[in-house]
C-alpha cells in the first residue's frame, strides 16, 4: 500500500504528522509530497521536507492521497489545477482520497467530494457543498473518507489503516498506541 501525504503551505502539522507516523506505524508507505516544492512550511512555523513533488509522482504508483487541513494550507490545496487534476485522476480510478480539517475545500473544488462529508465545524461554508454533517468526527461515502480537524487526525488515520490494511491491523495498532 502507498499513500500521498500532500502538503502545501500552511499545512496543519499535527494532522500531516499524525497521518504519516501511524500509517508508517502500520507498515503503509506513506510519502510526502509537497504541492510545489520539497520545503513546505506548516500553519505554524514547523517546516518538512517532503519526500516528492506533486509534479513528480505517478498517480497508479498510489492507493490513496490525502490532504491534511490547515489555514493557508487548505486554500492554497483548493488553488490548485495541478491537485485537482490529480484528485480527478484519483476519482476516476475509483481510487480512495482522504482530507481533514478545511482540506475537504480542495475536494469540492475538484469537483470529487460526495454526497457526505465533514470538515472543521463552521468551514462547511465555505466549502459550499451540500451534504456536510457534524455528527461522526470521519465519514466515509463511497471512496472519499473526511475529518474535522486537528483533535481527530489519529482517528482519522486510524480508519485509514482500517480501510487499507483490515480489521487486525487497525486493532493491534489502535491499542498499541493507547486509543480509546
Amino acid at each position: 500500500m502507498k499513500v500521498a501525504i500532500v502538503l502545501a503551505n500552511g499545512f496543519e502539522e499535527i494532522e500531516a504528522v499524525s497521518l504519516i507516523d501511524i500509517l508508517r506505524r502500520a507498515e503503509i508507505d506513506a510519502v510526502s509530497v509537497g504541492l510545489d516544492k520539497k520545503c513546505v512550511c506548516g500553519a505554524h512555523g514547523v517546516e518538512m521536507i517532503a519526500d516528492e513533488i506533486l509534479d513528480d509522482i505517478k498517480v497508479s504508483e498510489f492507493d490513496m492521497i490525502v490532504l491534511p487541513g490547515g489555514l493557508p494550507g487548505a486554500e492554497n490545496l483548493a488553488k490548485s489545477e495541478r491537485l485537482g487534476q490529480v484528485l480527478r485522476d484519483f476519482d476516476a480510478n475509483n481510487a480512495k482520497i482522504g482530507a481533514i480539517c478545511a482540506a475537504p475545500w480542495a475536494l469540492a473544488t475538484a469537483g470529487v467530494l460526495k454526497s457526505s462529508y465533514t470538515c472543521y465545524p463552521g468551514f462547511e461554508n465555505q466549502i459550499a457543498h451540500p451534504g456536510y454533517t457534524n455528527s461522526a468526527n470521519v465519514v466515509k461515502d463511497q471512496n472519499i473518507m473526511t475529518s474535522k480537524g486537528p483533535a481527530t487526525a489519529m482517528e482519522f488515520a486510524l480508519q485509514i489503516v482500517r480501510e487499507l490494511k483490515g480489521e487486525q491491523v487497525y486493532s493491534k495498532l489502535k491499542s498499541d498506541l493507547l486509543f480509546k
